[in-house]
This record gives C-alpha cells, sequence and structure tokens, in this order.
C-alpha cells in the first residue's frame, strides 16, 4: 500500500482542474465496442487469468492457476499436465520478439513458449526470477503487478530493457548497459515505497514523481523527458503495464486509457468506459485486430472488440427501431419516411412527417421528400422549407412502391388490389411529363405486384415484381419477361459506377444483368447471401450486399470475372454482429434499403436499429500465418513436425489447422486436400479446423492445405506429408516375393506337370514299347507257333499220307483175305484158322497203329497248357518206372533210375513224357534178362537224359535212318509200315521242343541220348 506524504497530496489538489480537462479530451476518443466474456463455461480451466501476451506466431497466450493457456480467436488449448509441484503459473516475461517467452509457477520453476508450445525450462540454466549483485538480492519486475513481497530493506528489483538493465533498490539506481558491459547511476533518488513506481513503453523507462506530479523517461540509464501527467498520478488511478508486451494502461474511475509513446511525445488514449473493473489485474491491446484483452481475478477473460461499424441505440419510446427505406439528409445523416433524423449516434431529431409506410421514399430533382400519407396521395415535403410543410399530389395509384425521375420525367411503381378477392395485386408503372403528376402520359400494367423500377437506357425501364423481371420498352410499349420460368422475387435493381445492373432477389441471390440476360452470382459458404436486400460500391471496387444474415464483402472485378468464366473463385467477406451490428438481419422491402452519405459512410437498416460506417475505414482482417502441427489420434494427442505416421488400425485421424485469427470466424476460408487419395480434390475446412481421416490405405501422402489470405485471392500453402505404413503383407517387398513365389510355384507346377507328362510319355512309350514287343514277341510267336503249326500240319499230313497210305495194304489185305475165305467153297479149318490168323495179325497190327497215332493226337492238343509247369525230372522216370514195372518184370528186367531228384526242368511235361514212354516202351519190349538204366547229365542251358538197355540192340540201318531223318523230317519219306510208329512219333516231339536224340548201338543192347535245352523258373 503506498504512503502518500502531505507535498504530494498538494500536488494531487492542483492537478484536479487539469485532469478533469484531459478526462473530458480523452473521452472524445473512446470507441464503441462489443465484450465476449470467456470463463471456465466456455474454455477456460480457472477463472483467474493473471497475464496475458501474443507471441511471435500471432497465439494470445494467458496464465491461469490451472495452466497455461493458448488462443486462437476459436478455441482455447489448455497445458497443465507440466512434471512441477503446482499447474498455477503468474506472469510472463522474456522477448516475444525472439521467441522467447517465460511464465514460472512461483517456486522458481519456470517454462518457456517456445515454438508455439510450452515446455519446462532447464533449471541448470540461469533463473530468470531473481539475480544476486554486488549490492544485494534482486527480483525481476516484468510488471507493476509482480510483487506479493513484503518489501524490505536490502531487497531489491530489476527491469530488463532492450539494451540492457536497470537494477532498483532503495537509495540507488544503475542501469547496466549489455552493449559495453558497464554500470551507469541514474540520477533518481529512490525510496523503498517506490520500487513501484515504474513502468515501461516500448523499452523506455518511465518513473512516476508523486512530488511534482511528473513522469520522468529514462532511456540508456539518462533522463530524457519530463510530462505533465495528472492522470497518471492520480491516486485513484491503478496502472497496468507489461514490459514483454512493451504496453502500460490505466484504469481510473471505471475508465480504461491508453498510454502510448509516438515520436517521443506520450498520450494518453481513452479506450472504454465499463463497470467491474476493480478485480482486472491483466491487460493487453491488440494493435492488428483492435481487440482489448482484460484478465480478471474471478471472472475469467473479458475482450473488448472496438467496432468499425455504428448501430444506431434505442430510439425514443414512440419511434421503432426497425428501418426500411431511409434517404441522405445533410453531410452525415439520413432521413426516415417518418420524418425521423439519425447520425452514427443515433437519434438527431424529427420532422414528423405524416407517411402511412415506413417502405416508401422518395425524392424529387429539387430535393423534396415524397412520403406516401395515404392511398392515392404523396406528401412532398419541401427543401426550401427546411422540410416542415408539404405539398399533397392525388395520384390514382393505390400503393406507391418506387419512384425515380429522369430529367424532369417521373416514373411511379405502385401496386392495385385484383378485382379478385384474396388473389394479390397487379402492378402499375405511370410516367409523368413533369414533377406536378397531373396525367400519366403511360402506363403499364403487369400481371404480378411491382417491387422495384430503374431505368436501364434512354428507351426501356426494368421492373422488378414478386415473379419476375421485366423489360418495358417506352416507344414501342412491348414487355419482355427477362427471367422465364425462374420465379425469383425481385429485391432491388442497382447501378453500378460502370454501368452494370445487379438484381437482388428473395431466396435466389443476386444477379448480374447482361444483354437481357441474368447471370447468377455464386453463394456465399453458408448461403447467406441468397436473400440479399441492396448492393453498395465503394471507391476501392468493393461492392457492399446486405442480408437477412450478415453484410458481405467482395470484389466487382471477381464477380465480373466469374461472369465469363463460372470456374473462378468468388471470396465474400462477412461481417457480422461482431463487429458493431444490433443483429445480423438487415432489412429489404423498401425501395431505399441503402444509402452513401456525401461524408463517405454507408448507412443500412435493419431490424435493430440503422447501421453506419465508412467502408473505407473498415479492416478486413485475413490469416497471416498457419501450423499445422498437432493431431488427435483414437482420443490421443499427437504433436509433429513436418511429417505424421498414421497406423492402419487408426480409427480416427483429426490433424487441426492452426490458423491464429481474431476477427469473424466465417472469414477464415480453409481449404485442404490429400494427394494420391480419393479425397484429392480440394475440400473446405470448418470452423473446427480440423481434417478427418479414417480407413486410409497405406502409402504415402501430402495433406495440402492453403488459406485465404488476402481479397485479391491470395493464399497461404502449408503442406505435411502423411506416411501410413502398410502391413508386411501390403509391402512392395512381399508383394514382389509373393509374386516370385507364384512365378516360382507355376515354374514348378509347370515342371512337375511337364515332368509327369514327360513321365507319362516314357510310361506311355514303355507301355507301347513292352506292348509292341509284347505283339512283337506275340507275332514273333504267332510266327514261330505257324511254322511250328505249318511243320506239323506238313507231318502230320505227311504222317496221314503215310499211314493212309500204311493202312491201305493191311485193310486191303484184310479185305482180300474176308473175300477169299467168302469165295471158297469149301471151308477147311485149317484154311479157315489161317485166314483168321492172318486177319488177326493185320487187325492187331492196324490196331497198334491207330492206338499210337490216338496218343500223337492228345500229345497236340495238351502239351501246351502244361509248358510252363516246373516238375522234377526223377518223378517224371519214376512214374514210367512203374508203368512198367510189371512187363519188365516179367522179361526178367531191372529197370534203373540215377537221376538225381533235384534236377528239375520245365520242357514240356506231356511231351517229355511221351518221348521217354516211347523210348523205355521199345527197350522193355526188346530186352529180356537185363537192365535199363536212366541217368542224367545236368549243363547250364540243356539237359542230357540217357537210357541204356541191355537188350538186343538196334540194328545200324535203323540207326541210320532215323538219324537222317531227325536232320531232315520235313522232306524225309516216313517209313511207318517199316520202322513202326513210335520213334517217328519221338522225333516229331524231339522237334517240338527243339530236342535232339542220339542212337547208339553198344556191345549189349542200345543207348540213346536226349539234349533238350533247360528251362527253369524264372
Amino acid at each position: 500500500m503506498r504512503h502518500y506524504d502531505q507535498p504530494k497530496r498538494q500536488a494531487l489538489i492542483r492537478n484536479i482542474l487539469f485532469f478533469i480537462i484531459l478526462s473530458f479530451s480523452c473521452k472524445a476518443y473512446g470507441q464503441k465496442f462489443n465484450i465476449l466474456k470467456y470463463d471456465t463455461e466456455n474454455g477456460l480451466p480457472q477463472n483467474s487469468v493473471k497475464d496475458i501476451t501474443k507471441d511471435a506466431y500471432g497465439f494470445i497466450w494467458l496464465t491461469t492457476e490451472n495452466g497455461i493457456v493458448r488462443y486462437d480467436g476459436s478455441s482455447f488449448l489448455t497445458y497443465r499436465n507440466f512434471p512441477l509441484n503446482t499447474q498455477r503459473f503468474a506472469h510472463f516475461y522474456g522477448n516475444r520478439d525472439k521467441d522467447s517467452i517465460f511464465t514460472n509457477d512461483g517456486y522458481e520453476n519456470s517454462v518457456l513458449l517456445h515454438r508455439r508450445a510450452p515446455k519446462i525450462f532447464s533449471q541448470k540454466k540461469k533463473s530468470h526470477n531473481n539475480v544476486i549483485v554486488k549490492d544485494g538480492y534482486h527480483y525481476v519486475q516484468y510488471s507493476n503487478k509482480a510483487y506479493t513481497y513484503d518489501l524490505l530493506k536490502g531487497i531489491g528489483c530489476y527491469i530488463k530493457v532492450r539494451n540492457g538493465t536497470y537494477y532498483i533498490r532503495e537509495n540507488a539506481m544503475v542501469y547496466h548497459d549489455d552493449r559495453d558491459k558497464k554500470d551507469y547511476p541514474v540520477n533518481i533518488r529512490i525510496t523503498l515505497n517506490q520500487l513501484f513506481d515504474f513502468f515501461t513503453i516500448d523499452h523506455t523507462l518511465f518513473h512516476l514523481n508523486y512530488t511534482s506530479g511528473s513522469v520522468q523517461a529514462i532511456r540508456d540509464g539518462k533522463m530524457i523527458r519530463s510530462y505533465t501527467a495528472p492522470l497518471l498520478t492520480d491516486p485513484e488511478s491503478k496502472i497496468f503495464w507489461s514490459q514483454i508486451n512493451g504496453q502500460a494502461f490505466v484504469i481510473n474511475r471505471n475508465t480504461i486509457y491508453r498510454c502510448l509513446l509516438t515520436n517521443g511525445k506520450l498520450s494518453i488514449l481513452k479506450l472504454a468506459d465499463m463497470d467491474n473493473l476493480k478485480y482486472c489485474i491483466s491487460m493487453y491491446y491488440d494493435e492488428s485486430y483492435k481487440k482489448l484483452y482484460l484478465g480478471s481475478t474471478t471472472s475469467g477473460l473479458r475482450i473488448l472488440n472496438f467496432l468499425d461499424f455504428s448501430a444506431t441505440e434505442q430510439k425514443p419510446a414512440q419511434f421503432t427501431n426497425i428501418f426500411y427505406s431511409t434517404l441522405p439528409y445533410g453531410n452525415d445523416q439520413v432521413i426516415t419516411p417518418y420524418g425521423e433524423i439519425y447520425d452514427r449516434n443515433g437519434f438527431v431529431k424529427s420532422k414528423h412527417f405524416s407517411s402511412l409506410t415506413p417502405y416508401f421514399l422518395a425524392d424529387d430533382q429539387n430535393g423534396n421528400i415524397m412520403v406516401e400519407s395515404k392511398a392515392n396521395t404523396l406528401l412532398s415535403y419541401q427543401k426550401k422549407e427546411g422540410f416542415n410543410t408539404n405539398r399533397p399530389f392525388h395520384i390514382p395509384e393505390n400503393y406507391f412502391v418506387d419512384l425515380y425521375y429522369d430529367r424532369n420525367v417521373y416514373y411511379i411503381a405502385s401496386r392495385k388490389s385484383k378485382e379478385t378477392i384474396n388473389t394479390g395485386y397487379t402492378g402499375i408503372l405511370s410516367v409523368y411529363a413533369d414533377g406536378s403528376f397531373s396525367k400519366p402520359v403511360q402506363q403499364f400494367k403487369l400481371n404480378n405486384e411491382i417491387t422495384k423500377i430503374a431505368r436501364l437506357d434512354a428507351d426501356n425501364v426494368l421492373a422488378g415484381t414478386i415473379k419476375t423481371l421485366y423489360r418495358i420498352n417506352m416507344k414501342t410499349g412491348k414487355i419482355y419477361n427477362l427471367s422465364p420460368g425462374k420465379n425469383i422475387l425481385i429485391r432491388n435493381i442497382i447501378r453500378t459506377n460502370d454501368g452494370n445492373l445487379w438484381i437482388t432477389t428473395l431466396g435466389k441471390g443476386f444477379f448480374l444483368l447482361k444483354n437481357d440476360r441474368l447471370i447468377r452470382m455464386p453463394y456465399d459458404t453458408n448461403k447467406n447471401i441468397s436473400s440479399s436486400h441492396t448492393i453498395l460500391e465503394d471507391p476501392k471496387g468493393f461492392l457492399w450486399i446486405s442480408t437477412n444474415n450478415g453484410l458481405y464483402r467482395v470484389l466487382k472485378s471477381q464477380l465480373l470475372k466469374y461472369s465469363s468464366d463460372s470456374s473462378t473463385r468468388v471470396n465474400y467477406y462477412r461481417f457480422s454482429k461482431e463487429e458493431g451490428f444490433n443483429t445480423n438481419e438487415f432489412n429489404g422491402g423498401g425501395n431505399f434499403c441503402g444509402n452513401r452519405l456525401n461524408n463517405g459512410e454507408f448507412v443500412l437498416p435493419s431490424l435493430n436499429g440503422l447501421v453506419f460506417f465508412d467502408p473505407l475505414k473498415v479492416n478486413a482482417h485475413y490469416p497471416a500465418q498457419v501450423y499445422i502441427e498437432r493431431a488427435v489420434i483414437d482420443g490421443k494427442t499427437l504433436n509433429f513436425d513436418g511429417k505424421i505416421n498414421l497406423n492402419q488400425d487408426v480409427y480416427r485421424a483429426d490433424i487441426f489447422i492452426d490458423v491464429p485469427y481474431y476477427a469473424n470466424a466465417d472469414n477464415v476460408k480453409i481449404l485442404a486436400r490429400l494427394s494420391n487419395s480419393s479425397h484429392a480434390k480440394w475440400e473446405t475446412i470448418g470452423k473446427d479446423r480440423k481434417y478427418s481421416m479414417s480407413n486410409i490405405e497405406p502409402g504415402s501422402y501430402k495433406l495440402e492445405v492453403k488459406v485465404l489470405a488476402s481479397d485479391h485471392e491470395k493464399y497461404i500453402y502449408k503442406t505435411i506429408a502423411v506416411y501410413v505404413p502398410p502391413f508386411f503383407y501390403q509391402t512392395l517387398l512381399f508383394r514382389v516375393l509373393c509374386a516370385s513365389v507364384l512365378i516360382l510355384l507355376i515354374y514348378l507346377l509347370l515342371k512337375w506337370r511337364v515332368s509327369f507328362l514327360q513321365k507319362k510319355n516314357r510310361e506311355l512309350e514303355e507301355i507301347i514299347e513292352a506292348r509292341t514287343r509284347s505283339l512283337s514277341d506275340t507275332v514273333d510267336d504267332l510266327k514261330s507257333t505257324e511254322i511250328e503249326l505249318y511243320k506239323e500240319i506238313e507231318q502230320q499230313k505227311k504222317l496221314i499220307g503215310t499211314i493212309t497210305h500204311d493202312i491201305t495194304s493191311p485193310v486191303r489185305f484184310i479185305a482180300i483175305t474176308a473175300k477169299e475165305m467168302l469165295d471158297r467153297k469149301e471151308k477147311t479149318p485149317e484154311s479157315v484158322e489161317k485166314v483168321l490168323s492172318s486177319i488177326y495179325k493185320s487187325s492187331f497190327q492196324l490196331y497198334n497203329f491207330t492206338r499210337t497215332l490216338k496218343e500223337y493226337a492228345d500229345i497236340y492238343s495238351n502239351h501246351r497248357s502244361h509248358e510252363n509247369e516246373t516238375y522234377l525230372l526223377y518223378d517224371l522216370i519214376g512214374e514210367k518206372i512203374l508203368l512198367f514195372s510189371e512187363i519188365a518184370r516179367n522179361n526178367h528186367t531191372v529197370i534203373i533210375n540215377t537221376i538225381d531228384r533235384t534236377v528239375s526242368t520245365m520242357v514240356s511235361k506231356n511231351i517229355f513224357a511221351a518221348i521217354i514212354h516211347n523210348l523205355l516202351d521199345n527197350s522193355v519190349k526188346f530186352t529180356q534178362n537185363g537192365s535199363i538204366t536212366f541217368s542224367c547229365m545236368h549243363h547250364e542251358d540243356a539237359l542230357s537224359l540217357s537210357i541204356v538197355d541191355t537188350g538186343s540192340g538196334m540194328d545200324e540201318s535203323k540207326i541210320q535212318y532215323y538219324t537222317k531223318l531227325q536232320d531232315n523230317i520235313e522232306h524225309e519219306k516216313l517209313l511207318l509200315q517199316k520202322y513202326g510208329l513210335g520213334l517217328h512219333l519221338v522225333l516229331q516231339l524231339l522237334q517240338m521242343i527243339e530236342g535232339t536224340i542220339v542212337f547208339r548201338r553198344n556191345t549189349i543192347g542200345t543207348s540213346c541220348i536226349i539234349t533238350v535245352k533247360n528251362k527253369k523258373d524264372e
């Protein structure tokens, strides 16, 4: 608490009068404003805003007792999860231009705001909160609100400026120059209670001298000037200053002032009058947006928006605050159909016009003002009499809608009820030759109610109705419908300085009329411009369009360019209640719903007051900076720098587009597109300023963002890389690998198939070859069989021929003998016996011959069924020995089998048995009192069977015969009758089994050796 001595009080009293004069002079600079309030219910984490500053990137920062808050004009971003003892933060200090803003939590823990985000400042670095110099301990003084400690002897403070530091303590003030590293004493006597009586503006230090009522300016350690400023030294004044902002404010009796230092001159500018400033503890004024930020101990943040627009205050109780038609009055005022006069500060006075309606108001070429007093009557209030008297004109029209004059010719639009009840109005255009309105020289009736008329050229008049726009040719009297089938309600027809005509409508937007063709202009983002009332053109080429929801500004050149090329973009800038309107709904319906005053101001009627503004002084704000560095991925916040990686399992990713912008959010035009995706077209980003992505295919993308930065189609561009890594099975390497594996599999499959087919071919070839060999063998066998059969048949033919030949003689002999016996008359027993004996012998011989022939036939028919049978040769000989053993015993002959019991063969058993049977039969037959011996010689591929008997033996002639016959059996003649059938059969059978026989005459008996191929079971 300050303690003022008597001299101070006297000085204060002396300056009261001057202060009052100064206060009134400051009040003249006061501006209208509106207030936005923020607290814990709409964005703040806590209701105590300790300090406010703006960083080099355009973001507003707040310190609270529950974290640090960043504000971008539309939303708050709170940081409060610092690893500190507390989340309570106090004041900002440092250097904004160098992106080095500090704050602390009251426990020597510092947080650095750098690159748009806070982070813990290393405690190993030098503390910014206090320093120890040779004279003692000094606290940093970065604001007059920075101290909460008691004033103690030996404790000082220091204030950092651009080129050095001021160290202030009781009875001592030193300036340390950072350039030459020297200390310079400052010639000001400081008491302990005066440590707070300093503030800075733009690195100039000011000292409040309450004794003299002056303010002393100190720069680079030297006193440079002293100012007389009673407001600053008034005990009721509360000074707010901030080293980091370079700003100083004064609150005195609920009025906020700003201290400015311009060209070495200290001035005090009144900003606002408002209540509830008692708890204000921090301030910041944003020059570019004309906004004052106020932080309080309990009420959060208040933002005072100083207005470019002025809406009239509530009028006297007898007047309504809803306006329609107005006309300029004087230099800076307008007048209504009721005679009320207004300027930008509100109601001025009234002429008390007797008007029937607020919609119709006109003037003539002499400046007289005309209103409709009742049906068929116009009152012309005379300018030369100060509009206090009027002149009535009785005109046949029912209800007046619009009036204009051109070279003393007056055109009046009116409406008349249709004859059928409740069917609306017809429109009437009447043309009068002069201002007497005695009788119309021309009159045109339209089916629809007229809303507005305007001159097109010397011969044509435009008439807008509730359904269409007509062109009326004054010479021919023809009426042309310029909007057939469109059914548009015309609000106004406006001619701009270039001669172009613009048509506003209710619900259908506005049009450019060109060559009798209506060209629709594009809508704004929210389609508010669809209901347009009027258009005013300013000297810079902007068109101002009033609507049912806001006021829009657009470059006329963009609209004209769009009229010839609809692919071009038109940018509308929207103004709303935030800029000073009482309501966003402007009014049309009157014949003059917008005026241009002589002082250059525009005036527009609304549902709540008249809106005054100078179009050349209204600031249109556009974003200057854009940052893309934050994202929320499935509810988790992520900060990134130029590139963001998103996993495929991300359900939703919101990428925030941070745009520090503190005017109407409708004017932030953000477009974004994601290249290399299905969203490659430019998309408009909403007011939440985020680009959302979900279910993105893997790959590399570029998120391109452009933000409109001026009226002339200039954009700020930002691009970040977005990478969605593929799963392993979506990578190119995996695809190449899969393709390679697939190709390999196809190759292996083809190779296997080829190998399989080759194998099948080989198998088929082997089968075919085997079958061919089999067929060949079969053919060979068939040929051999054919040859054998042929041989057999030939032998059989030969045999049959021989048999036939040989059998004829016995049969003939038997027949002759029998006939001789029958012819003989005398039959003696001797002759009968002789004949019968001869017949018996011949018959028995024939019987034996035919029996041998039967056995031979049986062998031929059955031998092939046993060709492959394996048997023991010893057993076969034993069977035959057993068959002839009884005969041999009667002949006292012994048959001996010396063949090895293990010798086996596959020679046809039937044939071999028949051969052995015949040979053994002959041996037994011709052997008496002797022996017959079987023996065998077993070779690798041959078998020799020997039969040796001790009988009478075979004479040489037979041996020679059979040997010769064996060598050429096919051609030799068979002597069956001489030598019998037996050995002939043996030779024939040996030929069948490819065997040979050798006969030898022994000293006693005969030996025969049979040699055959030794077939074995393989």
